[in-house]
């Protein structure tokens, strides 16, 4: 008797924000559990409400494999040196399928498949560009194994569009939200996060002011980090010299 298909669906919370880290997210299930995904509700996390969301997640990591990559700023920040981000959060997709793979393949450290190989994985990822193809050729170039067993379906908006892709953008927003709320306890009120949100701007603005440089949970190598920073300086707003703050500056 032939396998029921495992799904996987994946996507990102905390892309452009200029405080905080992205977080990646992946949830395995079955096509049968879609069912189950429809009568929760589950609808992109852009569409619910915080406490929707955070009802929904509980359900998620409580009936379903839930996995999740954290890359703090500072993360970002060293990565995007040798990269950009649409690779780094290509790499990071990779990584998370990957992680499955292994389980469901039984693939050793040598690459060795001993699970037998009539196992059928649809993956589905909503694309951070809009060219689905390329997308999806750099997906397929990262897995450690693939054939026609396997299937991506890469779309922009995914998020939107398949239930499984949905409940990974739930899982990665509520954990990403989790962790800001976390920052507020030890740098007070930040905002969102975003450039957007004029909070986290008048923090990141008096920090500056402050301390004469970014915070640790600041992306420094963002144009809204940098300018911030040269702005300030060019006001005379802080007391330390400009070779300071060029040091500062990525």
């Amino acid at each position: 008797m032939e396998e029921e298909t495992v799904i996987l669906g994946l996507d990102e919370a905390g892309r452009g924000p200029v405080l905080g880290p992205m977080v990646i997210a992946l949830v395995k299930a079955r096509e049968s559990d879609l069912e189950e995904f429809n009568r929760w509700g589950i609808r992109d996390s852009k569409r619910l409400n915080k406490r929707k969301r955070n009802e929904l997640y509980n359900l998620i990591v409580s009936r379903y494999e839930v996995k999740t990559i954290v890359l703090e700023a500072k993360d970002i920040d060293e990565m995007i040196k040798r990269s950009n981000l649409d690779n780094i959060e290509i790499g990071m997709f990779s990584k998370l399928i990957n992680s499955v793979l292994r389980e469901e393949y039984r693939i050793d450290e040598e690459g060795e498949i001993s699970a037998h190989y009539n196992k059928r994985v649809k993956i589905y990822i909503d694309a951070c560009c809009s060219n689905r193809r390329a997308f999806s050729n750099k997906i397929k170039s990262r897995l450690i194994t693939y054939d026609n067993n396997i299937e991506i379906i890469a779309e922009h908006k995914a998020d939107d569009k398949y239930k499984i892709v949905s409940a990974a953008s739930i899982v990665a927003k509520v954990t990403r939200d989790r962790i800001i709320d976390h920052y507020k306890k030890i740098y007070g009120e930040i905002g969102s996060g975003y450039p957007s949100d004029r909070v986290t701007i008048n923090y990141l603005r008096n920090y500056i002011k402050e301390h004469g440089e970014l915070p640790e949970i600041a992306r420094k190598c963002w144009k809204t980090s940098q300018n911030m920073l040269r702005s300030v300086l060019k006001n005379g707003e802080i007391s330390k010299n400009e070779s300071y703050i060029q040091k500062r500056l990525i």
